[in-house]
């Protein structure tokens, strides 16, 4: 490894450390002071601290709105209807009219247990309908008349609840269709004569939507980290796709057309689609109840829909209860895709490479093989089989570094006392022997979009989750052989083995490098002092920031070191000829040079310098 190569490892290696350490931060400032943020936010916006909690007053609610609401509707029986779609196991409800539980039938949470996406006591989803002298009717503590489920033709399922509201031309209806093997729930409102008693000032029908994110993966601070809202806004024809995270915000007002708002979790999400138009706006709180260890974060969003006072109003949504998975929610073609950080902040450009290059080998190897960790390491090989040429120009450059090494030391002891000379006189050597100087540098410069990709993408793919491999029993987390009683600051509470043997492998790669840099001279030098050592730290750092990473990205630097140590080995000592390396530098040293504008630019500087310091001197 010559002196570019050693550089672009060490900026690589910045790179990495700052993002990772800027991450960490950024979620240790959270924990630090999560007390103060919370009590200066509910002192921002009035609410108290279980606000969320806070249920409508119903005696009042039944008391207000006697003249609109049959008596059984205020006190019935509740009865459950359970439908099975093959992917999900949805049970409905009549009081309320809405789905009660959701479970993913194909996936579990780290214990084993169902995995479940709505089914708590938090989870609520109400319309707050206006009326005459009243409170807001909620939905979602009345009880609807159920009808029978029906089969269709196509073997969707169809659900329809109707609630009275006085005249038999006044009712609020609901109809549900389930598509087999499909996440989505399309659910029709129906309002019909509720002009009569909603007060024409109103133009608008709320609807409530409470929501709980359940510790489901094995760590629950990157659930929250992880847990976010997303919402698709729609003005003059253009759409635009935002998010907020919940241990940064906590309440968010939305002043513009909402086509769809989506709580998304590490590895699945709870969305509401308007398929009909748009919400005109609403309000989010969220929270993160860090006192019990089983809830990840819940939120409650009031969203908008537009009301006109026609006779006959019907709204189109969708429910969404699924897994992230990118070519699923892409399918759908609302952009809902974009809730999958392939790529963000500052390198928000790699995402482009996820898209277009990474993602699709990713899944199409996928397809053809079944374990995921196999497919790891076979888009290891393609991606360094991707880079191999220049790999293979970075190997010949510190060959001919190595070649080079007696001139270069002759120049030193020549021009000891002035290094610009040695600067003009080490380029004009490289250009007559025809070495880049940066030929090393390339390869290490262009792992950096390739990292936060694939850290992007592995800390995000839901084909990971649960996945073995050997000894790892989750790709999508950390691998642990040995948990500790203690936690080591920058390191962890527990041993990753993937992380140990990158480690390893790591420093293998630098003691072996450190030879070919002292065979190809460039080991000497105040200059090099520094970075001839940075090689053997940063693993050393990479062990505490990779200890708590998923177990694919690991596996992946595994390899890929693995690989790196293997290629340098076939190449320095089957492919690459020193003998007729030197011959050829001795061709190029008979040819004309070809001296670049830049390079002649570079010259005149530096003769001009040189010439400077030589009238001082003559002054002094």
């Amino acid at each position: 490894m010559d002196r570019n190569s050693v550089i672009g490892f060490i900026l690589l290696s910045l790179l990495v450390v700052g993002y990772l350490y800027y991450n960490q931060q950024a979620q240790e400032k959270y924990l630090r002071f999560k007390a103060q943020q919370d009590s200066l936010a509910r002192a921002a916006v009035g609410i108290a601290p279980d606000s969320l909690h806070q249920q409508t007053d119903t005696t009042q609610l039944q008391a207000d709105s006697s003249g609109i609401l049959a008596a059984n509707s205020r006190n019935g029986a509740e009865r459950l209807d359970t439908v099975d779609n093959g992917v999900m196991q949805i049970v409905f409800t009549n009081k309320g009219a809405v789905p009660k539980q959701v479970i993913l039938k194909n996936y579990q949470t780290y214990t084993g247990k169902p995995l479940l996406l709505k089914g708590n006591d938090f989870d609520q989803l109400s319309l707050l309908i206006p009326a005459s002298n009243a409170l807001p009717l909620r939905t979602a503590e009345l009880y609807f008349q159920a009808d029978t489920i029906q089969q269709l033709a196509d073997h969707s399922y169809l659900l329809r609840y109707r609630l009275p509201l006085g005249k038999s031309d006044q009712y609020l209806e609901y109809v549900y269709i389930i598509h087999p093997n499909d996440y989505r729930i399309s659910w029709e409102i129906h309002c019909a004569g509720m002009n009569q008693f909603i007060p024409p000032a109103d133009q608008q029908i709320q609807l409530l939507w409470q929501a709980q994110a359940n510790h489901q993966e094995k760590d629950i601070t990157v659930e929250r980290r992880d847990l976010q809202l997303y919402f698709k806004t729609s003005v003059g024809g253009r759409s635009d796709i935002d998010y907020f995270s919940f241990i940064k915000t906590r309440q968010k007002n939305f002043d513009q057309p909402l086509q769809w708002i989506s709580l998304r979790e590490e590895f699945f999400n709870v969305s509401i689609i308007n398929t009909s138009g748009t919400f005109t706006g609403g309000t989010v709180q969220a929270q993160l109840p860090e006192e019990d260890p089983e809830i990840v974060g819940q939120m409650q969003a009031v969203l908008q829909l537009p009301y006109s006072h026609q006779p006959q109003i019907t709204y189109s949504l969708q429910l969404l209860y699924s897994p992230n998975d990118y070519a699923l929610l892409k399918s759908y073609h609302i952009g809902i895709e974009n809730i999958i950080p392939l790529g963000y902040g500052i390198y928000a450009f790699v995402k482009y490479i996820n898209k277009w290059i990474i993602l699709p080998v990713f899944l199409l190897l996928g397809k053809w093989i079944g374990n995921w960790g196999i497919v790891i390491v076979l888009l290891t090989i393609v991606i360094r089989l991707l880079i191999s040429p220049l790999t293979y120009k970075s190997y010949l450059s510190q060959a001919k570094m190595k070649v080079l090494k007696p001139e270069l030391d002759e120049l030193r002891r020549k021009y000891k006392d002035d290094q610009q000379k040695f600067a003009m006189e080490q380029m004009k050597l490289f250009r007559m022997a025809g070495v880049s100087p940066l030929g090393g540098c390339v390869p290490a410069l262009l792992q950096i979009p390739i990292f936060f990709a694939l850290y992007s993408l592995f800390m995000s793919a839901i084909q990971l989750r649960q996945q073995h491999f050997l000894w790892v029993k989750d790709l999508s987390t950390y691998d642990s052989i040995l948990n500790l009683p203690f936690k080591i600051p920058l390191y962890g509470d527990h041993v990753s083995l993937l992380t140990l043997l990158m480690t390893i492998t790591s420093l293998i790669m630098a003691f072996y490098n450190k030879n070919n840099m002292a065979a190809a001279g460039n080991t000497g030098g105040q200059e090099m002092a520094f970075m001839k050592y940075m090689p053997f730290i940063l693993p050393v750092f990479f062990l505490g920031f990779f200890n708590s990473l998923a177990a694919g990205l690991t596996l992946y630097y595994l390899v890929s070191n693995i690989i790196t140590i293997l290629i340098q080995l076939v190449i320095q000592h089957y492919i690459i000829d020193e003998e007729k390396i030197h011959q050829q530098i001795q061709e190029n040293k008979k040819k004309p040079l070809k001296t670049s504008r830049w390079q002649q630019r570079l010259e005149e500087i530096q003769k001009a310098q040189t010439a400077a310091q030589q009238r001082n001197r003559t002054g002094r």
